[in-house]
């Protein structure tokens, strides 16, 4: 994949979390590299490590041969809305162990991996994603039925709060994508060195 393809996608589905109005999103990408290019996972591991020092982190959550899951997110501001007591609570109920981010984020990747192999996914994501705690738990009592509105996600509780959020997620993507198809970069936007 191109430096270019890889920051378009990267805008496309991870803007909310690189402006830090989300704790994180999550990105599928094919597996491979394309006749030109780099792997999903090296570019992973560049731009981790450009943004390190701006509290933006990308982390490969599950690979298979078909797709490359990778996490977008904020580091200081996903600890802090992990530690909410609702969701250490529902993450405890999926067997999450007490500890760090880390830790968690480890736990995250062993479910997808798993999940996935039986054709599923561990909807517990969602408080990773930063949707509301009821809406998370309103989609895992109703298996993902009865819910009032869809947008980025399944809503069972304030339909209005979700649709502001949505407005506010969309803007900023669009205009980080209205960066790219001016010429300019991720690490120019987010000032920080080139990928490359």
């Amino acid at each position: 994949m191109t430096i270019s393809a890889f920051e378009r996608q990267l805008a496309q589905h991870g803007a909310p979390a690189m402006a830090g109005i989300k704790p994180a999103n999550i990105i599928t990408f094919p597996a491979g590299t394309g006749e030109e290019g780099f792997g999903i996972r090296e570019l992973t591991e560049l731009y981790s490590r450009r943004f390190r020092n701006r509290d933006l982190a990308f982390r490969v959550l599950c690979e298979c041969s078909r797709s490359c899951l990778i996490m977008v997110y904020r580091p200081s501001l996903l600890k802090k809305h992990m530690s909410g007591p609702e969701i250490r609570k529902m993450l405890e109920k999926e067997g999450y162990p007490a500890g760090g981010l880390e830790e968690t984020l480890n736990f995250l990747s062993l479910r997808i991996r798993a999940s996935r192999q039986q054709g599923g996914f561990p909807h517990e994501i969602g408080l990773f994603l930063g949707y509301p705690t009821e809406d998370v738990r309103g989609f895992i009592e109703n298996r993902g039925k009865n819910y009032l509105y869809s947008c980025y996600w399944k809503v069972y509780s304030d339909v209005e709060r979700a649709k502001a959020w949505c407005r506010r997620w969309e803007k900023v993507r669009d205009g980080i994508l209205e960066g790219i198809d001016s010429g300019m970069r991720i690490c120019d936007m987010f000032d920080t060195e080139p990928a490359a």
